[in-house]
């Protein structure tokens, strides 16, 4: 009887510690050993977060979330977070309360990233709070981003290259015999002619090494030599006429002032000749005339010449 009775103490004993046990590891893993000191912080998605959401500062666990209650209006709702903290646990002011995930499966938690302000916040004062990534939220919209692309995009494209397909395949269809004729009797032109037209071009090539060894010929190259002398020699030349042209203008510089003194002589002379040129084509009528009167009257009688005198009969005009 006593046996049993030990047995049922030793039972009752380890069920017992196995409670206080599973009570601690909980009590460990919520952040929750002892008081806590209240901080608040408010997020417009509180996707994941509820009560006993582990709240961690720099990674470390430090306490847990106690309650979530929306406020502010229906058309942008936001929500305000609760956070029990380690009693006597320093947070700095500016300290920012993160929404963060360490895998992509993996819970859920709140981050404390430290402000680095030297006071710190006292027990009730409001952290502010930034959201964190969501992963399979990013997922999603990226499944959607690619569903949209399939539609407007790739299936259009596929469509196209499709027509494409087939308006080649009934284009090669209808040109496709006479294509295959075309390249059998291409085929067999080349196979006839081919040993020719290497021939001609094995003769040509011939040819060409052949007129190649006589361009480069030691008389060719001497003849080079004479054309690069010789194009050196004008060039020479040239440099003595580009002197020549300056010394000429020059020159031309000047005489200037004595070709225009000469030309303004030769433009008085111009206007005196113009100006008497009436009465000088007078005298030139007149004496053309007199020896014309003159001319007559030695074809009549010669005799004038010799110091005779006129015909009685004649008389004078």
């Amino acid at each position: 009887m006593r046996t049993l009775d030990t047995n049922y103490v030793a039972v009752g004993a380890f069920v017992l510690v196995g409670v206080a046990g599973l009570v601690l590891a909980l009590a460990l893993l919520t952040g929750r050993t002892g008081a806590t000191d209240t901080y608040y912080t408010a997020y417009d998605n509180v996707a994941g977060i509820k009560y006993g959401t582990i709240v961690s500062f720099e990674g470390y666990p430090v306490g847990q979330v106690e309650w979530v209650k929306p406020f502010g209006q229906k058309e942008q709702p936001r929500f305000k977070v609760a956070l029990a903290v380690r009693e006597g646990w320093e947070i700095p002011e500016g300290t920012v309360a993160t929404v963060a995930s360490s895998g992509l499966l993996a819970a859920v938690s709140i981050d404390l990233k430290a402000g680095k302000g030297e006071a710190m916040a006292k027990p009730g004062a409001l952290l502010p709070g930034t959201g964190g990534s969501n992963v399979m939220a990013a997922m999603a919209s990226l499944a959607g981003d690619m569903g949209d692309l399939a539609e407007t995009g790739i299936k259009p494209l596929l469509a196209s290259l499709l027509h494409y397909v087939d308006t080649l395949g009934s284009t090669l269809e209808k040109t496709a015999p006479e294509l295959l004729s075309n390249m059998q009797s291409l085929s067999s032109d080349l196979a006839k002619k081919g040993p020719a037209i290497i021939n001609h071009t094995e003769s040509l090539t011939g040819r060409l090494n052949k007129a190649g060894e006589q361009v480069l010929s030691d008389k060719n190259i001497g003849e080079l030599d004479n054309v690069v002398r010789l194009m050196g020699e004008l060039k020479s030349t040239k440099a003595q006429v580009d002197q020549l042209m300056s010394e000429l203008n020059a020159t031309a510089v000047q005489a200037r002032p004595d070709v225009a003194k000469g030309l303004n002589d030769l433009n008085h002379t111009l206007k005196v000749v113009s100006s008497s040129i009436d009465s000088i084509t007078t005298n030139m009528e007149s004496t053309s005339r007199n020896m014309a009167e003159f001319s007559r009257r030695i074809r009549d009688n010669p005799g004038l010449i010799l110091g005779g005198s006129a015909a009685p009969d004649e008389a004078p005009r």
